[in-house]
C-alpha cells in the first residue's frame, strides 16, 4: 500500500447508510495516522432522497474533500442507478463498488414503461466505458440474509477491502473503525456483514 492519498464518493439514497459508511473509513484512516476530510450532501427528502458523501484521505487539510470531476480513485454506489450518475467523478482506472440492488423511482413505476430504468447489464456496460474495475454485489440481499438491511453498506466495504490494493488502510483497521463508530449492538453483525462483503473476489 505505496499509495497515502485517496479520494472515496459514496452514493446512494438516504437511509442507506452513507454516512456511516463513510464515518468508517474515516476513522480507519485517521487509525493509520493519515489527514482525513469529509463533506455529505443531502437530497431534498431524508429517507428515499439522493444523498452523497465525499472521503479524501491523506490531502492537505486546506484542500476541499470533495471530488471533483475525474478525482475521485473509489465509487462506493449503494444504489445501482447512482453509480452511473457518478461516473464523470471517477478518475480513468478507478475502481466502482455497486450494491445490485435497484430502486425504481416513483416517475418510473408510475409511467406504464414509458420511461426505462437501466438494466444492471446496462449500467455495468456503461461503468466498463470508463474503468474495467467494477465490482458487483448483491449486498442488499446479503444483508437481509444476515437479518439486518442496513449492514450493506459494510458488505460493500468488505468487497473492497477485498478487490484492491488503493486503500491506505488495513483491513484490521477498517474493522477498528466499525467497532469505534457503530452502536455496540450491531457491531458483531456489521463484523460478519464485512467479511460477507470480503469474501467477494473478482
Amino acid at each position: 500500500m505505496s499509495e497515502k492519498k485517496l479520494k472515496v464518493h459514496v452514493t446512494g439514497m438516504g437511509g442507506q447508510g452513507i454516512g456511516s459508511t463513510t464515518r468508517v473509513l474515516a476513522t480507519a484512516a485517521k487509525l493509520a495516522g493519515l489527514t482525513v476530510m469529509t463533506m455529505e450532501t443531502h437530497g431534498l427528502a431524508q429517507r428515499g432522497g439522493v444523498v452523497v458523501s465525499d472521503l479524501a484521505i491523506g490531502y492537505d487539510p486546506t484542500e476541499s474533500p470533495q471530488c471533483a470531476v475525474g478525482e475521485a480513485d473509489v465509487i462506493i454506489a449503494l444504489e445501482a442507478l447512482e453509480s452511473l450518475r457518478s461516473m464523470p467523478k471517477l478518475r480513468k482506472d478507478g475502481i466502482v463498488v455497486v450494491n445490485t440492488t435497484t430502486y425504481h423511482p416513483l416517475s418510473v413505476r408510475y409511467s406504464k414503461g414509458e420511461i426505462k430504468y437501466p438494466t444492471l447489464e446496462e449500467i455495468e456496460s456503461e461503468l466498463k466505458r470508463i474503468t474495467s474495475t467494477v465490482i458487483f454485489v448483491p449486498a442488499q440481499e446479503d444483508a437481509q440474509t444476515l437479518g439486518l438491511s442496513q449492514t450493506m453498506n459494510m458488505i460493500l466495504i468488505g468487497a473492497l477491502a477485498a478487490n484492491t490494493k488503493i486503500l491506505p488502510i488495513t483491513k484490521e483497521q477498517i474493522i477498528e473503525g466499525m467497532k469505534a463508530i457503530l452502536p455496540p449492538k450491531y457491531v458483531a453483525i456489521n463484523l460478519q456483514a464485512f467479511e460477507k462483503g470480503f469474501s467477494y473476489k473478482l
